[in-house]
């Protein structure tokens, strides 16, 4: 009998199916505690749809576990497959955003709590180079960098592609090596001592075992590779504009600037083209091997109409 393929828990989607539900709570509690490396008393998951449009200005979205532990700090955590060039920005706006939901109308800003964000990326920072796998940010003082303006901004980066130059030991290795291969050597051998990654493995196999999600996590997985395509091409006729531009001037700055411009324009066309149909191409699959609407709604944030017109 052909084995089954294991999903890519590096996939959001397949990583909010994980991470995301009360029934898989233990094991994110103890994917926290190994991130912050503190002891995590209680959890209590946010239950979130894992759409595949949750903006209508950015229909590929950060697909985001949310969770509040020991009874007052919320937490986010996100994985990022594709880089957008803004990752920095949208981690502080996400941030922001978990920050302020605490501050309810007549509430006192004293009642405002630590507030965590952790980000796992498939792809590296530039500006992070030479720092190790996992970094934390904080508000410090910019003369020495010790003194901590405040606990309540606390920000957790993995950039898993710098697996290969430093993975050091520490608890937080075996959820790496989890999410780079789960069906590794490594990652089983270390299944063996921990029970949670046990867990994580086998709730990953269940997960892969389930037709519906299997069919959602194929098409993401399209879409995605569909915008990455798309972006590509957007950028390359960007710069072949932008070179026209720029040569026409005819000036050093002219060429610069006709780049940046021509990149900007073109990236725009080509996510504004494509966004649409791709959404609607996922949702006829999805429609086409009888998912209920409802469910097809969740996936990809298309309406009712819109969908039933399909």
């Amino acid at each position: 009998m052909e084995k089954r393929k294991i999903l890519s828990p590096k996939l959001d989607v397949v990583f909010h199916m994980l991470f995301g539900e009360q029934k898989h709570e233990r094991i994110t509690k103890k994917l926290i505690e190994d991130v912050i490396e503190e002891k995590v008393e209680t959890i209590e998951l946010e239950q979130t749809p894992y759409l595949l449009g949750n903006q209508a200005d950015d229909k590929l979205g950060i697909i985001d576990v949310r969770a509040t532990i020991n009874n007052k700090n919320p937490v986010d955590i996100e994985m990022q497959i594709i880089d957008n060039q803004d990752i920095e920005k949208r981690i502080l706006f996400y941030w922001s955003k978990l920050y302020l939901k605490q501050l309810k109308r007549g509430d006192k800003y004293i009642e405002l709590n630590r507030c965590i964000s952790i980000i796992f990326l498939d792809y590296k920072i530039k500006k992070l180079e030479g720092l190790p796998i996992h970094t934390k940010w904080q508000i410090r003082n910019t003369e020495n960098g010790k003194i901590v303006l405040t606990e309540d901004l606390e920000i957790h980066i993995i950039e898993l592609p710098k697996i290969i130059e430093n993975l050091e030991e520490g608890k937080l290795k075996k959820w790496i090596l989890f999410l780079e291969n789960p069906d590794g050597e490594e990652t089983k051998k270390m299944a063996e001592e921990e029970k949670e990654i046990k867990e994580a493995i086998e709730t990953l196999e269940d997960i892969s075992s389930d037709e519906d999600r299997v069919r959602i996590a194929e098409l993401r997985e399209k879409y995605i590779m569909d915008r990455e395509a798309e972006m590509k091409t957007a950028r390359e006729i960007g710069m072949e504009q932008g070179k026209r531009e720029g040569k026409k001037e005819g000036i050093k700055e002219g060429i610069k600037e006709g780049i940046k411009e021509g990149i900007k324009e073109g990236i725009k066309k080509g996510k504004k083209q494509g966004e649409d149909e791709a959404l609607e191409k996922i949702a006829k699959k999805l429609k086409n091997i009888n998912i209920p609407i409802d469910k097809i709604m969740e996936a990809t944030g298309l309406t009712k109409e819109k969908i039933e017109k399909l």
